[in-house]
Formats: C-alpha cells, structure tokens, sequence
C-alpha cells in the first residue's frame, strides 16, 4: 500500500509539473535512476545497436564509482535500473553493485539476456537485495530465436532461465519479482502452441509475468516497422529520472543509445544540479512545444514521442502504478 501511494505521488508530481505547469525547472530530485553497469555485450542481437560500439568506447563502471552515486542518490531515489546499453552480468562485481544499493534502501532492478546466469550467479543475484529480475528472451522457438540472438543458444539460455526460477522457488525468495520480456514485430505471427507451451513452462516453475513488447527504434538509430502514430506524445522521462553511463555522463534517456544528449558528468557535478541544469532544461522546453519539429535529435526520430497516451500522459508512464 505505501508503495502504491509513493507511484501515486510521482506519477502526479510529474502530471503537475509537465502537464499543468509546464515547468522546466521542478523543485523535486530524479526518481529513478538507469545506471549502466557496462556496455559491453555478449551478443549481436539484429534489434540492438550495440554491435555497432567501437571496441575502444567500451568499458566497465569504476565501482568506486558506483558506490558514490548511491550514496548520493539513495536520500531522494526511489529505484535503480541496473542496466543499460550492455549485459550487466558481464560485469565481475554486479552482485556486489545490487547488495550496495538494496542496503541503502533502493529497489534495485535488472534486465539481462539470461545467457551467462550460471549456477553461482544466480545464487548471487538471490541472495543480493534484487526486487526485479527481467529476463529479455525474444522468439518461442529456437531458429525464431537464434535468428534475432544472435550468438546465443537457444536451449542452453532457457535453461538457465528455468533453472533460475526453480532456485528462486526453492530459497522462497518471495521479494523478488520475475518478468519475462519477448518481443513480437508487427508483423509476426507466432504459432499459438509454440506459444503457450513456452509461456506454460515458464509460469510452472514461478515466473511472475511475461510481457509481450513491440520492437522501438532506439531513438531513430534502427529502422524498426514500430508501432507509430502522427500523434504528439511528449516524452517525460526528463521530468522524473536520469541515466548514468559507465564512465560517468549522465545521458538523457535509454533510447538515447549513443548518448546524443549528455546533460553533465556524475563524476563533477551533482545529480540534483544536472537535473535541472540547462541542457535538461532546454530538452523539456523542446518537449512543451508538443512539436516534432521543435525537438533536437535523436528526439526528433524517436518513436517514444509518437506512442499511445492517456489525457496527455503516455501510456509508458503509467508503469509508475505498477513497478
């Protein structure tokens, strides 16, 4: 219950101030946090721009680093997304970076690949503090699969998954919540008994929730048939949250893929000053303008901003009742 009040709040909070008001300025910290682990990634997923990284734009996040950003954030930050652009699990001290935070009283929240979740690191994550583990696995069957992975293995990834799941089941880790994310393009067609038998083995040994996600364009860097319309719909992630990259810039959104936009470096400035310094400032006046024309790239591109939304609000942010 007090959880729900608290997405309540925000979610007015940023209603208030972008809505009605209009701000560019608000008189509230970020509340959520994507912090990027690594940008490294194990696969070449035909989705993912990714694989298009130089090889000397890569890197891991100093945990030094991190631990100074919790310390920072933890007063006003409700959540973090451990994750971003990479596979978090390649980091060698992702256990260490979850239990930091969850004793600091922050939610922490992770989305991998499944690929590497060995029998250790899933005891790891189980033991760490983690409230929310998102497993991104696209495609029912293994040549669907392997064809959109590509470099991961069909069956030995969904054992992981499943195996998972059953030490989760085993240890009663009840405050960890587990979701299933598959991506189906517009025009796909999955085989209704492919399907349900995926889904079936998944929901009997403990899964949560399985989300069924369209394909986004990352911010007009992959040409995706996304489910787009003619319709304005702002973009609100500058009003309630803010992404730090592993070396410490502080990024616009996670769309935001080649970090386009850096509104400042953690490693100088304070959060607090980044999220209503002037280059946050001119992105949310862009934003008020409700207009295609008046945003900057990569916003301009961006198929967020021509998503489906409820009196004004998109439909994305509503997730603030829910996670």
């Amino acid at each position: 219950m007090i959880a729900h009040k608290r997405a309540l709040f925000r979610l007015a909070s940023i209603t208030w101030n972008y809505g009605i008001r209009k701000r560019t300025v608000v008189g509230y910290p970020p509340y959520r946090l994507w912090i990027e682990p690594t940008n490294k990634c194990n696969l070449a997923c035909v989705m993912c721009p990714n694989k298009d990284f130089p090889g000397d734009a890569l890197g891991f996040m100093e945990f030094d680093l991190y631990t100074s950003l919790i310390d920072l954030a933890a007063p006003f930050t409700h959540d973090i997304n451990l994750h971003h652009r990479g596979e978090p699990t390649l980091h060698p001290r992702l256990v260490d970076m979850i239990r930091y935070a969850d004793e600091k009283g922050m939610k922490v929240k992770l989305h991998t690949n499944g690929t590497t979740l060995t029998e250790s690191l899933s005891m790891g994550l189980l033991q760490s503090g983690l409230r929310l583990l998102s497993f991104s696995f696209d495609g029912y069957t293994k040549q669907r699969y392997e064809s959109i992975r590509v470099r991961a293995n069909y069956d030995r990834t969904l054992e992981n998954i499943h195996r998972f799941l059953e030490m989760k089941r085993e240890w009663k880790t009840d405050r960890l919540r587990t979701v299933m994310e598959v991506m189906e393009t517009l025009d796909e067609k999955p085989d209704p008994t492919n399907k349900s038998e995926f889904i079936a083995a998944l929901k009997s040994r403990g899964l949560d929730r399985l989300i069924v996600k369209k394909p986004h364009n990352w911010a007009g860097n992959v040409e995706m048939n996304a489910d787009a319309s003619s319709r304005f719909s702002a973009c609100t992630f500058p009003w309630h949250a803010l992404v730090i990259l592993w070396d410490g810039r502080v990024g616009a959104c996670p769309h935001d893929f080649f970090a386009e936009i850096v509104y400042g470096d953690a490693r100088s400035e304070s959060l607090r000053e980044i999220f209503n310094g002037p280059r946050i400032r001119k992105l949310r006046s862009q934003m008020l303008q409700r207009s295609f024309d008046a945003l900057q790239p990569p916003c301009r591109s961006c198929d967020s901003v021509r998503r489906s939304q409820i009196a004004g609000i998109p439909v994305a942010s509503l997730r603030y009742l829910r996670d």
